[in-house]
């Protein structure tokens, strides 16, 4: 079982990648601004150690980075929680921020090459595909290229990114620090048609606006939204995507399919319960600025949900699995599906505004082992809009604001701490500032109300949770190397 599910999501990825990439593939591409070695933070570390060469020859990079949050909550939360037994929780307000206090959230590396590298080479104009991300302008390229990543995580936010059936091991299950094996996958390139890639292992879903790598852009914010939360958080399958045949005077757009696993999982669950199927359309206007993404997952939801152990007297996660819990005692087929439309526009050079609108929806089952087990048909659905603004030199501000509905709290997050559903209502505003590149500091504070059964937010010293808003304030600390 996972308390409280993270989801991921690929809607403006990379994008500071992406930027280069367009302008490597632009015919004036001689001309173009390249980024040098101090503006790369990622993959410093390596650089310094055994050089450029291995990057500049062969494209192969080790990337560093890691995340410490301060975060405090204004109710007075209990010291006892599902999840692990320590803390004053802040979930599901915050995403993955699971405690008050100072948290090492991640200290993760990325072994990888080529277009696994996001952001940690210079591009090289060979490809006009970027998996998962985007089209791009440009040629198709003529070559075969295959790519590869691998990654782990240590720190708090590592259950959310576990595996069920691979990394979900028991005995780091009641420890507050785990490690996971976020990703590993072969992107290759094909110069067929118009251009395409495969994606094939394991990897961070494209679902969901804010994608969970460390890397900002494109995650403007350290707390996450609702919708993020509503969503897998990785896949392990294999992921098609072709560029389309559009004139770039009207854009440039690309259609995908995938065929993956359960939900944040190894495999296909218990019975025969057979895959899910992904689906998505991109389009980005001629000059890059604006882009539109429709993207959907459908699949079986039927017993997915993540193991879990007993220690200490206490219920732990193992990690992986889904954030919902359907089962069904004739393993009907319980339909899941979920849709994100999403655009984002870079309204001026220091302006850039994002849209996100989601839609989910869970058959409910026959049998209830837990309270929060859905018995009903639920959907969960909302939206939110974003803006940033460069105030400076390495320095942006940011605002949210989000309204998210999970109709019988169908999420785990939801009914695990006492909502019934309902809505909620949050508005986000932080600070964001780079003294250098190998270190940025996001002060943020969020407001969230709650309308709806039950109550969503603060579990009392009693067992029940009692308030309907919370405040959080967060500082985030992001180091690089």
């Amino acid at each position: 079982m996972q308390v409280m599910p993270h989801a991921a999501r690929y809607l403006r990825p990379l994008a500071l990648w992406a930027a280069v990439a367009a302008q490597a593939l632009h015919p004036a591409a001689a001309d173009a601004p390249r980024l040098t070695e101090g503006d790369r933070p990622y993959g410093a570390l390596f650089r310094a150690l055994g050089g450029s060469d291995i990057e500049r020859t062969y494209g192969i990079s080790v990337l560093g980075f890691g995340h410490l949050t301060g975060a405090w909550s204004n109710n007075d939360i209990a010291t006892t929680r599902l999840q692990n037994g320590r803390g004053r929780s802040i979930q599901p307000q915050g995403g993955l921020l699971q405690d008050e206090g100072v948290n090492l959230n991640q200290l993760g590396l990325i072994a990888c090459k080529g277009a696994g590298c996001p952001p940690g080479r210079l591009f090289e104009a060979n490809r006009n595909v970027l998996s998962r991300v985007t089209p791009l302008p440009g040629p198709r390229g003529e070559a075969v290229i295959v790519d590869w990543a691998v990654s782990a995580v240590y720190g708090e936010d590592a259950v959310f990114w576990k595996t069920k059936g691979m990394d979900d091991w028991s005995w780091d299950a009641d420890r507050e620090h785990r490690l996971a094996i976020t990703q590993w996958y072969l992107d290759i390139y094909l110069p067929v048609w118009e251009g395409a890639s495969v994606l094939l292992g394991s990897w961070h879903s494209p679902l969901a606006q804010e994608i969970g790598y460390p890397f900002v852009p494109p995650n403007w914010f350290s707390s996450r939204t609702y919708a993020f939360a509503a969503a897998p958080a990785k896949h392990v399958g294999g992921l098609a995507q072709f560029k389309l045949p559009l004139n770039p005077a009207f854009g440039h757009a690309s259609a995908s399919f995938g065929v993956v696993t359960d939900w944040n999982a190894i495999d296909f669950g218990s019975g025969d319960t057979g895959p899910s199927f992904l689906f998505f359309g991109a389009w980005r206007s001629p000059d890059m600025r604006t882009w539109v993404d429709l993207e959907i997952i459908y699949g079986n939801g039927e017993d997915d949900f993540g193991d879990t152990v007993v220690k200490d007297g206490i219920l732990r996660s193992s990690g992986g699995g889904t954030q919902y819990l359907a089962l069904s005692s004739t393993n009907e087929y319980l339909d899941r599906a979920l849709a994100f439309l999403n655009a984002s526009h870079q309204w001026t050079p220091k302006l850039a505004v994002v849209f996100e609108s989601m839609f989910g929806f869970q058959a409910g089952g026959d049998l209830s082992p837990l309270p929060f087990a859905i018995t009903q048909d639920s959907a969960f659905y909302g939206a939110n809009l974003g803006f940033r603004y460069q105030l400076a030199e390495r320095v942006h501000t940011a605002l949210r604001g989000e309204w998210f509905r999970d109709e019988h709290a169908a999420n785990v997050g939801w009914g695990g701490v006492g909502a019934v559903g309902g809505d909620v209502y949050a508005l986000t505003a932080n600070v964001s500032w780079e003294p250098t590149p190998f270190l940025l500091l996001r002060p943020e504070i969020k407001f969230d109300v709650y309308d709806g059964g039950g109550h969503l937010f603060a579990v009392g010293s009693n067992g029940l949770a009692r308030e309907d808003a919370q405040l959080l304030g967060v500082m985030n600390l992001e180091f690089r190397f």
